[in-house]
């Protein structure tokens, strides 16, 4: 008989369904982790830790996150960093938008692999808010803050393994040392 690996996981491969206590307690603790005072000199360069976990979660539970988790979580990103009201809002639903229609997808992938797929999401974040930002402010853009976008893709590894950690979500024996 052919011995090839089964095309859905069997088994310990499968994970417990999430609760959406640690799916709201995540994403409450990335928005304050994205709203640290962090020091000027450094603001352009750090990720917005809400939208990768928000994406994390749009993935491997799209059900309990989505659309509603999204808005939600950008007008208190708006709010809190006193810009546009909406304009966070609008990116990061977008975002989740494009991940819950990929999010099959994206969940055979091992997370190296998704963070290749998903950084143009981040950086199209980023440049979505600057530019929206230009177009209604009239003011000044500082282009470096797509930088950001560049180093939440270079923090997804990380990011989904202590989030697949925490959830108790069984390593593949591929991703496996």
């Amino acid at each position: 008989m052919n011995a090839a690996k089964p095309l859905l996981p069997q088994g310990a491969e499968l994970a417990a369904p999430v609760s959406r206590t640690k799916v709201y307690a995540s994403l409450t603790a990335a928005l304050c982790l994205t709203l640290m005072p962090w020091a000027d000199s450094i603001r352009w360069l750090v990720p917005d830790f809400t939208l990768m976990v928000l994406l994390y979660w749009c993935i491997h539970a799209p059900r309990i996150s989505g659309l509603g988790s999204a808005f939600a979580f950008g007008l208190v990103t708006d709010v809190a960093h006193g810009v546009l009201l909406g304009l966070n809002a609008l990116a990061y639903c977008s975002a989740a938008y494009v991940v819950l229609l990929l999010h099959r997808r994206l969940e055979g992938f091992a997370p190296p692999a998704q963070s290749l797929q998903l950084a143009p999401l981040f950086l199209g974040k980023e440049a979505l808010v600057l530019t929206l930002g230009l177009a209604v402010t009239r003011g000044s853009a500082d282009w470096r803050y797509l930088a950001a976008g560049l180093l939440a893709a270079s923090l997804w590894l990380p990011l989904a393994t202590l989030l697949n950690h925490v959830t108790g979500r069984p390593i593949p024996e591929s991703e496996q040392p």
